[in-house]
């Protein structure tokens, strides 16, 4: 079956440079313009280039040598924050004033690890910085110590529009210390150190400093009972409930001792399915939400199976992606398409609650190369 896992890849080459590549250098009604040419996560998405989805897809071009087209991704980005102050969910104008998590650091890490180009690192790092920047500062942060999602603008319609946004996890949005976000900038503030030593000889000790505040207060997200992580709702002093995967991204940040890792471990079975895991380990609504049980995104199967690899749980992170890639495999060979997301524990593309499902090449292909790297399927 791994041999038939790799004979997808030239397919899915082809489609991502035939289909989704646009040019949009001029502003139009919806778009801002970019300087490079972009993927987009699929047809029915438009025209836009969404950041979240560029980290993933960024995995699928680097793994297709596809390097000038990752790196246009970085430059684009870069370019919507000179000109917005912010990274926006996507360069649709009817999003400016939306955000997702922070992944601009790992995009250029991922970039230079290709290229070794320490000129252009040295050039777009100062962004990368603003960016940490804009995301730890008065406005995000908490009366704790750690950070949330802010709007940009108190009149928007759409102020703040993380990726879990659709889900049932947040009530208030504004009133919680989300885990993969404060778990994303612990792990951002040691890539750009780490980036910043390789591009110029020395680091900004700062950036060490926030690391380890963050580190230190991560007891916040701790239920002592169940053993597991959970989004802190600062402003009521509780945490929430509702049981997720965004639970083990101290895993893929590297952030947990042994002692956290062995039992946020033994979680797993509380999410595994016939198709991997589902996104949350049981059904906290019957609202029409995405990002719940018995759904799954690529992104957060990439997330869980990468981080119980690098703490050598390597036979959960194989069941998990192996079942995830036989899924996605199968459903391909039958639709001919890769989907937005899945009902995991059907192995359908269909919701219980009629969420609507989209073809797209983007994140889901990325995560299904970047698995096979993760696993060691030859």
């Amino acid at each position: 079956m791994s041999e038939n896992f790799h004979s997808l890849l030239p397919i899915y080459k082809e489609r991502l440079e035939r289909e989704t590549i646009r040019e949009v250098p001029d502003d139009t009604t919806e778009l801002f313009g970019l300087p490079y040419p972009y993927v987009t996560p699929g047809p029915e998405k438009g025209d836009a280039l969404y950041y979240w989805d560029t980290f993933f897809i960024n995995m699928g071009l680097l793994r297709f040598k596809l390097i000038d087209l990752a790196r246009h991704h970085a430059e684009n980005l870069v370019y919507l924050q000179r000109k917005l102050g912010h990274v926006p969910v996507a360069n649709l104008k009817s999003k400016r004033n939306s955000t997702t998590l922070p992944m601009l650091p790992w995009i250029v890490r991922d970039i230079y690890r290709a290229t070794g180009d320490k000129v252009w690192l040295s050039r777009v790092l100062p962004d990368v910085v603003h960016e940490f920047n804009y995301w730890t500062d008065q406005s995000h942060k908490t009366p704790v110590g750690l950070y949330r999602f802010a709007p940009t603008e108190t009149d928007a319609p759409d102020p703040s529009e993380p990726c879990w946004i659709r889900s049932t996890r947040f009530e208030q949005l504004e009133n919680y210390n989300p885990i993969d976000l404060n778990a994303l900038l612990y792990r951002n503030a040691l890539l750009i150190y780490d980036l910043q030593i390789e591009a110029d000889g020395q680091g900004d000790q700062s950036l060490l400093q926030k690391s380890d505040k963050i580190k230190r207060r991560f007891d916040l997200f701790w239920d002592d009972q169940v053993n597991f992580y959970f989004d802190n709702d600062y402003v009521n002093k509780q945490l929430n409930p509702v049981k997720s995967l965004s639970g083990f991204m101290p895993l893929f940040v590297k952030m947990a001792d042994e002692k956290h890792a062995e039992k946020l471990q033994s979680h797993i079975r509380d999410f595994m399915v016939a198709g991997g895991v589902t996104l949350t380990d049981q059904a906290y609504t019957e609202e029409q939400v995405t990002r719940a049980y018995p759904l799954l995104c690529a992104p957060f199967v990439y997330f869980l199976c990468k981080g119980l690899s690098d703490y050598e749980f390597m036979e959960d992170a194989a069941d998990i992606g192996s079942n995830w890639l036989k899924m996605v495999f199968k459903i391909y060979k039958k639709t001919d398409q890769l989907w937005e997301w899945y009902n995991t524990k059907d192995q359908s593309i269909t919701s219980p609650n009629d969420v609507k499902n989209s073809p797209v090449l983007g994140w889901t292909l990325g995560v299904y190369t970047a698995l096979l790297d993760t696993l060691g399927i030859e």
